[in-house]
């Protein structure tokens, strides 16, 4: 089994310390046992929004760029090592990088999903969005690469907010091995109706699970709606709208591989 934990926040503005304290606050109730990781017992995997420390999207990104190649590379990376570390989860946060970290300053950006484990201090996956908003291009450059990784026998797809608009990447990420996918991003309000049916529509068609976690927003104009749907397209976990909470379900292998037997669909791609 795999226990997954979306935090809905309120993300603010250009405040990585207050930013930092919320997620803190949100987690405290969250402990995994230290071999979690390790196949002996089930594992618990915490999920951010998108640029969750910075907010979306700052107005000079380039400045808030950071390392994130391991704990000691960046303030982003510290805190996630630390909360891994103190839940005893994977932890998956998202912020601005480089495309190379040797010049920060001239690079150009990614918008970056880092995942820290707590057994390692070094950056255990990530993964550069592959389709940045239209907000980003000029400033952003575009993720090469799937990037899946493993905990214990999961493997998961991470993607970021305006890539759940192409079912493609789904589709590759499923065909290299993928069963749960996880979503992280700033959606606004305005097109919430797309984000509920665009979710449920890539675990449907790829016979996945899917993690979505959004922030929320004072003004109304991110409202949340984090999600977790299973395989057959069913809602399993939801966050009540426009409020700051944790949700968590446990997703099970079995009935995954069950359903994929049962109802073939994924070889005919």
């Amino acid at each position: 089994m795999l226990e997954i934990f979306l935090v809905q926040m309120e993300v603010a503005p250009n405040d990585k310390a207050k930013n930092f304290a919320k997620v803190e606050a949100l987690t405290q109730g969250i402990r995994m046992e230290a071999d979690s990781l390790e196949g002996k017992a089930n594992a618990g995997l915490i999920v951010l929004p998108e640029m969750f420390a910075t907010g979306y999207l700052p107005l000079h990104p380039e400045s808030a760029a950071e390392d994130f190649s391991s704990e000691s590379a960046g303030e982003t990376a510290q805190f996630l090592y630390k909360l891994a570390v103190r839940t005893g989860c994977a932890v998956m946060g998202a912020g601005i990088s480089v495309k190379n970290a040797c010049d920060i300053r001239t690079a150009p950006l990614t918008n970056h999903a880092s995942v820290y484990m707590p057994c390692n201090a070094d950056e255990y996956a990530y993964y550069d969005k592959r389709k940045p908003f239209f907000m980003e291009q000029g400033k952003f450059c575009a993720g090469d690469n799937i990037n899946l990784f493993k905990i214990n026998e999961w493997t998961i797809a991470p993607t970021i907010c305006f890539d759940l608009r192409f079912p493609e990447l789904y589709r590759d990420a499923v065909k290299a091995g993928a069963i749960l996918f996880t979503v992280q991003a700033a959606w606004p309000e305005a097109r919430i109706n797309h984000w509920n049916t665009l979710l449920k529509a890539r675990a449907i068609e790829n016979q996945a699970y899917v993690a979505a976690v959004n922030c929320v927003s004072p003004d109304g104009k991110y409202t949340g709606n984090s999600q977790i749907i299973n395989p057959q397209g069913e809602v399993i976990a939801q966050a009540e709208s426009g409020k700051e909470c944790v949700i968590s379900a446990s997703l099970d292998m079995e009935s995954l591989l069950k359903y994929r037997k049962v109802f073939p669909v994924l070889k005919e791609i």
